[in-house]
């Protein structure tokens, strides 16, 4: 699991950069860590225990990887294609995906609560046990995934599908909808 240090700046509460002190926003070395965390994502290997929070990518094509308990919360991703891979117990929470593709990726106990996501594509993937809680989507397509026991409460969903989708056990639960399809769904079988 990447490193629960918070950063060493005065009333910072975000947690450090790998070995630290600082977190990214208060690092010296912005740009080195910026360009370490590229050549990671770019690179074959899992992406494990990785703690960069706050920074920005754009137009990116992940290789087939892992995300695993690593900690990217707070990012802007743009036009990045992540599809195909593998999310387990990693934080994404309250970050901004924008033209983003995660098609046929495997989701399990991660987060992404609090996200904006505009114009991404979640389709034919597996994406149980996560949380999505009061994400904020627009023009976003989950259809064709397996979508068990993940959690969307307090959601603002708009011109989002979620056609042909495993939804049980899934919650829905205080959700602003508008013009979302569930055809196909079986979205009597989630909390609503």
């Amino acid at each position: 699991m990447f490193n629960f240090k918070t950063c060493a700046q005065p009333t910072c509460n975000t947690y450090i950069c790998g070995e630290g002190p600082f977190c990214f926003r208060h690092s010296p070395n912005k740009e080195e860590l910026h360009t370490a965390c590229v050549t990671s994502l770019l690179g074959q290997d899992d992406v494990l225990n990785l703690s960069l929070t706050g920074d920005e990518f754009e137009d990116l094509t992940i290789p087939k990887k892992g995300f695993i308990s690593s900690n990217m919360a707070w990012c802007t991703f743009r036009n990045v294609d992540f599809s195909e891979c593998t999310f387990i117990t990693s934080f994404f929470d309250f970050c901004l995906f924008e033209g983003c593709r995660f098609n046929n990726i495997t989701s399990r106990y991660s987060i992404f609560s609090g996200s904006k996501m505009i114009d991404c594509d979640f389709s034919g993937s597996s994406i149980t046990h996560t949380n999505f809680v009061g994400i904020d989507t627009l023009w976003c397509n989950f259809g064709d995934c397996d979508l068990y026991y993940s959690n969307f409460g307090a959601s603002f969903l708009r011109d989002t599908d979620f056609i042909d989708c495993n939804l049980k056990k899934a919650d829905f639960a205080h959700t602003n909808q508008r013009r979302v399809s569930f055809r196909y769904s079986n979205y009597e079988e989630a909390h609503h």
